[in-house]
């Protein structure tokens, strides 16, 4: 049986994401105006996704500079989908937040059709509940619901139970990002991607962290995880830890 027996895909502007090949995305950390449309200048040119790590920006909390940012971001990297993810502190993020402030940016970034996708975190929706994410799906964004822990990677059933409780949130595409200790909780997450294809039908993207977790940027194809993430070179970016070229030329020679 294929991947597509049990997975759904979603089709965001020409990208398909599916259990196929993953789909390169490569965040965007810039901290200044400037700084962002030059990455994107650069990410453009390997990525197939890209994802803005607003909590990076420094004039966030500035309704018309984000305004101007994001329409300038879309501008700058066309038809390529994108991802806005405004990450707290508590996430691994840049930035502390209220969640009136969390609310009024990321519906500010969807009113101004620029973004494609939300990345929303599991433990956000406990506060804002799940006519956050309906109302970001009724203005055409999808949602990305996702799960991270830096601490270990989870036993089978937590991460299982997550995955399905982000499918009956409504999340279009989930997410997990977790911290193995060794080569074998790697493994063990790769295996935990593939059984999720018989227990959820949204796409997965599956994010192992640190030096033994690279491996997990590249196997997408054989566990199904829908997207891997790449750096831009000298880039620091914490859930990509290969460079997207790099990225790249590995997953087409796996392919």
């Amino acid at each position: 049986m294929g991947w597509d027996t049990y997975m759904m895909d979603i089709q965001v502007r020409d990208v398909r994401f599916d259990a196929g090949k993953p789909k390169i995305c490569v965040p965007i950390t810039g901290k200044t105006f400037d700084e962002i449309i030059e990455q994107a200048s650069e990410a453009k040119k390997i990525a197939e996704v890209i994802e803005w790590r607003a909590d990076y920006y420094e004039d966030v909390f500035d309704d018309e500079q984000l305004n101007l940012t994001l329409l300038a971001l879309r501008d700058e990297i066309r038809n390529i989908p994108l991802i806005f993810n405004l990450r707290t502190a508590e996430a691994g993020g840049q930035i502390e937040i209220t969640m009136n402030q969390y609310r009024h940016i990321n519906e500010f970034a969807v009113s101004s059709r620029a973004i494609d996708l939300a990345d929303v975190e599991v433990s956000i929706v406990d506060q804002l509940s799940t006519t956050f994410i309906k109302w970001l799906q009724a203005l055409d964004v999808r949602v990305i619901l996702s799960y991270y822990n830096f601490d270990e990677t989870p036993e089978d059933a937590v991460i299982l139970f997550r995955l399905n409780l982000m499918e009956y949130w409504g999340a279009d595409i989930a997410k997990i990002v977790v911290q193995p200790k060794n080569e074998a909780d790697v493994l063990r997450q790769l295996d935990i991607i593939m059984k999720a294809q018989t227990f959820v039908t949204l796409p997965v993207v599956s994010v192992s962290l640190g030096r033994i977790g690279k491996f997990s940027q590249v196997s997408g194809s054989l566990s199904g995880s829908c997207m891997a993430y790449g750096c831009l070179t000298n880039q620091a970016s914490p859930d990509a830890q290969i460079e997207a070229e790099k990225l790249a030329m590995m997953l087409e020679t796996l392919r």
